[in-house]
């Protein structure tokens, strides 16, 4: 089932919150936080979400009782979890200018039940010594807010391939 557009709009613009955009980027700041609305509808574990002019959805699959329409809350924050050490290891890059090629990064994490292991597979085609693009690495980690949310009894694991560009 399809949420309608009506109920989104509804629930994102309540009368009592004030939404500043963030320079004009879509995404809403309430108070110095950043807001998101989720939406479901009872018959369905599809979610709606949005921020701002963006929005996306979260399902669970078939196996689980869900429609399999999208991706599910863990496969979604893996994804959250490659994009912002990507976008760490750019900008982090930028400063002592290790030049990076390209960059992929791919994520797993166990299958059934809370996670307790992420473990992440990184690529990086780079000309610059391997000592450096290390060091570039470990920071993008640190900087890397969304890696930042795990816990510390979830295992995470970074395994590391440099390839010369």
């Amino acid at each position: 089932m399809r949420i309608e557009e009506a109920s989104m709009e509804k629930a994102a613009s309540p009368a009592v919150l004030q939404e500043e955009t963030n320079a004009g980027e879509g995404v809403p700041s309430v108070g110095g936080f950043r807001h998101i609305v989720a939406v479901t509808a009872s018959d369905s574990f599809a979610v709606h979400v949005q921020a701002g002019r963006l929005s996306w959805t979260l399902d669970e699959p078939e196996s689980m009782g869900g429609h399999g329409t999208a991706p599910d809350p863990i496969t979604s924050f893996l994804g959250a979890l490659c994009g912002c050490l990507l976008i760490s290891l750019q900008i982090t890059a930028r400063a002592p200018q290790v030049p990076i090629t390209s960059a992929s990064a791919s994520a797993k994490a166990n299958d059934k039940g809370f996670v307790k292991t992420v473990d992440v597979d990184l690529t990086i085609h780079s000309n610059a010594p391997e000592a450096k693009v290390r060091v570039v690495v470990e920071r993008a980690e640190k900087g890397c807010y969304i890696k930042g949310l795990l816990k510390d009894s979830i295992e995470y694991r970074l395994n590391l391939t440099i390839v010369p560009a």
